[in-house]
């Protein structure tokens, strides 16, 4: 089936509950700052309340899960274009989604920047850097299929440490979040801690989205199936993290992402304790530079690590 042909759904694709407007807390804030940003901006004057970031990401996420939510119904009408090649799609529901949310960012911290999968980059001179990816996994969307987020981080543009991220799943109905000091939730609940240390009952997530780490998926799948559970290619690393984070797979390797693609959901993983970075090692509290993302359990990263370094260095 082509992505013009998808057929459009006759239900939303945005689960009750997980795109309702977020409503701010009117006590027990948490008094967790921070501060960033040069001299003298008014990030610096006025402290970052991180439960206000981490309410922002989600109100704007939701907003964007309803953008798109919204189009699902109406897929047979998108106009869908190829970026960079048949693997790599856009629709004018992308563009949508990310313009949704960067009007509920930029309505409430009009100063930040802004860094968009779709829409480039809006220099600000607050302390905060926002990072969307507004549909993650457009392939999928497109072919009605559920794998498929939005993903939308906050990080402190002193050095990229990432403060706060959402990543809603809207065809199953999945909201997960975390800011710095806190355990990721999951609708609301607290994740278990990630404790999976065997590695033959791993299941471990793939993703080779761009062409030039195609190369790589046969000598992967050789050096990790016989040694874990299973594997999946979902088609959303987004989503993929997610799924780390709340137990729904129990690791992610996926080379060649922007930052977009990951910076939420690696907070999600190491904030349910998890570890997150490229196969030079951990990168604790923000995303590796390389765009090369292993996020597994502690106990598994290492392990990971030495199965996929071999294959990374041939490729």
């Amino acid at each position: 089936m082509s992505p013009s042909a998808a057929d459009p759904s006759t239900r939303s694709a945005c689960c009750p509950g997980v795109c309702a407007p977020w409503q701010r807390p009117s006590s027990s804030r948490s008094p967790a700052r921070c501060s960033g940003g040069p001299p003298g901006t008014p990030s610096e004057r006025t402290p970052v309340d991180l439960d206000d970031l981490l309410g922002l990401a989600r109100d704007a996420a939701r907003a964007g899960a309803r953008t798109a939510a919204s189009w699902r119904g109406r897929a047979h009408r998108l106009l869908v274009e190829e970026k960079a090649g048949p693997d790599d799609l856009v629709s004018q529901a992308d563009r949508d989604t990310e313009r949704a949310v960067r009007a509920v960012l930029s309505e409430h911290r009009p100063h930040d920047t802004i860094w968009g999968e779709e829409e480039g980059t809006t220099v600000g001179h607050g302390g905060v850097r926002w990072i969307i990816d507004p549909i993650d996994g457009t392939t999928n969307y497109l072919y009605g299929r559920p794998d498929w987020a939005v993903s939308v981080a906050a990080a402190d543009t002193a050095g990229d440490r990432l403060l706060a991220g959402v990543v809603i799943e809207p065809a199953l109905g999945l909201l997960t979040e975390a800011r710095v000091g806190t355990r990721t939730t999951a609708n609301g609940t607290p994740v278990a801690p990630l404790g999976q240390n065997d590695l033959t009952r791993a299941l471990v997530e793939l993703n080779f989205g761009r062409p030039a780490q195609r190369p790589m998926a046969g000598p992967t799948v050789s050096a990790l199936l016989p040694q874990v559970r299973d594997l999946r290619r979902g088609g959303s690393a987004a989503a993929a993290l997610a799924q780390v984070a709340t137990g729904r797979a129990d690791a992610l390797w996926a080379p060649g992402l922007q930052p977009w693609d990951c910076a939420a959901g690696i907070l999600l993983v190491q904030q349910a304790g998890g570890t997150a970075g490229d196969l030079t090692g951990p990168v604790p509290g923000s995303w590796p530079r390389s765009g090369d993302v292993l996020a597994a359990p502690a106990g598994l990263w290492e392990p990971l690590r030495a199965l996929l370094a071999p294959v990374l260095l041939a490729g």
